[in-house]
């Protein structure tokens, strides 16, 4: 069975890349081409990915990291994710303020403000319909976040192997991954008590954002024909070479 993709940003934000969730591993795919590229999120309903970067909002070309520019949401925001219908998500770096993002224009819609301030809002992730987002100053919080309102409720601070949590994301089973930007460590979190327990060293620094995703689609190989195919296509010519045969015979004999 193969284990989940986890998609983050890279070396402090320029590039692109996965991180194995069995190993912690990560796996530069390639530079946004933007400075600051730290969120990104995939549409569930396209498996297109898309990232943050400043107030901008892009798609990422998966076999190259590059990132199209879409539109600018004129608000400073790093967290992005998408609930199950695709609707896009984002968080304000500072006073966390909640939007809702159109995906092909990049219009922000304010939503609510999370009521904490002096804390900087780094990722945001949906386990079902629960909307979960990490922020902090001097240590790192996990909340949950009221998409009505805005409003943000501390859960726990987050402690164990991965501290400085700047990325986050859940699998369909309701597993939540995190990465640790200063250590580069790549963890579990428990989502009830902020706790995490190692997985691995992602061997690149500086890891932030994160989702999980697939991969980009393979180009499909042209198909070879069997041996039966091949003995048909040959049977075809043959019966087209007959019938030009037969066809020269008789206008040769009108011919004559």
């Amino acid at each position: 069975v193969m284990s989940a993709l986890y998609w983050a940003t890279l070396s402090n934000g320029g590039n692109i890349g996965t991180i194995d969730t069995t190993t912690g591993v990560a796996t530069i795919v390639g530079p946004t081409g933007h400075g600051g590229t730290f969120g990104v999120a995939q549409d569930p309903t396209t498996n297109i990915l898309y990232a943050s970067f400043g107030s901008s909002i892009g798609t990422v070309n998966k076999t190259t990291g590059a990132v199209t520019t879409i539109g600018d949401t004129t608000y400073a925001i790093y967290g992005i994710t998408f609930d199950s219908s695709g609707q896009m998500w984002a968080v304000a770096v500072s006073g966390g303020a909640l939007y809702k993002v159109n995906k092909a224009t990049a219009v922000a819609t304010l939503v609510g403000t999370a009521g904490v301030v002096g804390i900087a809002w780094m990722d945001i992730g949906f386990n079902g319909s629960t909307l979960y987002g990490v922020a902090g100053n001097s240590s790192v919080i996990l909340y949950t976040i009221n998409t009505t309102t805005g409003a943000a409720t501390p859960v726990a601070g987050v402690t164990g192997a991965c501290t400085n949590v700047m990325g986050i994301g859940f699998d369909a089973g309701g597993t939540l991954y995190a990465s640790d930007y200063t250590s580069a460590k790549f963890c579990t979190m428990n989502p009830a008590t902020g706790v995490t327990t190692l997985i691995g060293a992602t061997g690149v620094s500086f890891p932030h954002g994160g989702d999980i995703g697939t991969l980009a689609s393979p180009t499909p190989t042209p198909a070879v024909p069997t041996l039966s195919e091949w003995a048909e296509l040959v049977l075809a010519g043959l019966l087209v070479i007959g019938g030009c045969a037969g066809l020269c015979r008789r206008t040769t004999r009108k011919a004559a």
